[in-house]
């Protein structure tokens, strides 16, 4: 449990909640003894964290309140934007929700962003992004790294093993658009050259051919997803995933070119059984 989710459980919030009282306070101890009770394991440092940025950080604490991506995020919720109003923004700096978000969530964030890779759900990530300008920076720049070094483990497995007999399975998720839309927030120049090496070295003759038909395709389209640095490497990118989707079309058009549509079939047996009819009452006259 983090100091927003005893927030939430606490029922402080509301519509017009423009700072904390004593009253606040008593009921963030209530909440933490019933949560507690329940569950042993959760540390009295979140009641007494909460109670301190109430006294200490009220407008960074009121300004997560509203906000509708980060108080979801820590409290667990899935509020719709309809509770989180714009008369009721708070005033406060980018750089001191940073601070705030280091002092007492920082590894919540850091839990979630691990996890989250570790089970390739780059697109809970993601969503993060959308208001990375206030989290810490030294996360987000840990968050790059880590990032990098998926694409890394990527390189080094192909460059390994071209048949990739063995290690497909750990880089499936190279197929996945979620994985360059959430690279994308961390472009660079050598991330670009990254991301050209893996494509080289997967259209390389000794990759495994089955390999190829079951990765290269899948992973072009996706590639296209990553707002490369480098304008060439954008239009490669571009151009390979409209390949592969002209590819896709002319090989359905000639698949259905080649023979009767299912509505033929329809048609033919409708017919016959109207031919048997026919006959079948001619043959009572």
């Amino acid at each position: 449990m983090n100091i927003i989710e005893l927030f939430e459980y606490s029922g402080i919030y509301s519509e017009n909640l423009r700072g904390f009282t004593p009253e606040d306070v008593i009921k963030v101890r209530k909440q933490f003894d019933i949560e507690q009770s329940q569950n042993p394991a959760v540390n009295r440092d979140v009641a007494d964290n909460l109670i301190l940025a109430m006294n200490e950080n009220a407008k960074e604490l009121l300004f997560i309140s509203n906000n509708r991506i980060l108080y979801n995020f820590f409290s667990g919720k899935n509020y719709s934007r309809n509770r989180f109003s714009s008369d009721n923004a708070v005033s406060v700096s980018k750089e001191s929700v940073q601070l705030f978000i280091q002092k007492y969530l920082e590894k919540d964030l850091d839990s979630f962003f691990d996890k989250s890779l570790e089970n390739n759900r780059f697109d809970n990530i993601d969503d993060l992004m959308m208001v990375k300008e206030y989290l810490p920076q030294s996360l987000i720049d840990t968050l790059g790294i880590k990032i990098n070094n998926k694409l890394d483990l990527v390189f080094d497995k192909i460059n390994a093993d071209p048949s990739l007999r063995d290690a497909f399975s750990s880089i499936e998720f190279f197929q996945q658009k979620s994985f360059y839309d959430l690279a994308s927030h961390f472009r660079s120049a050598e991330m670009d050259q990254k991301i050209k090496n893996i494509y080289y070295k997967l259209s390389d003759a000794l990759v495994d051919q089955r390999i190829k038909n079951q990765l290269l395709h899948p992973v072009m389209t996706a590639m296209a997803n990553y707002k490369a640095v480098d304008s060439h490497l954008a239009n490669l990118l571009t151009a390979n995933r409209n390949k592969v989707f002209a590819e896709t079309e002319s090989a359905s058009n000639r698949g259905g070119s080649g023979g009767m549509s299912t509505w033929s079939y329809i048609v033919v047996i409708i017919v016959i059984l109207r031919l048997i009819l026919v006959m079948a009452r001619c043959g009572r006259m």
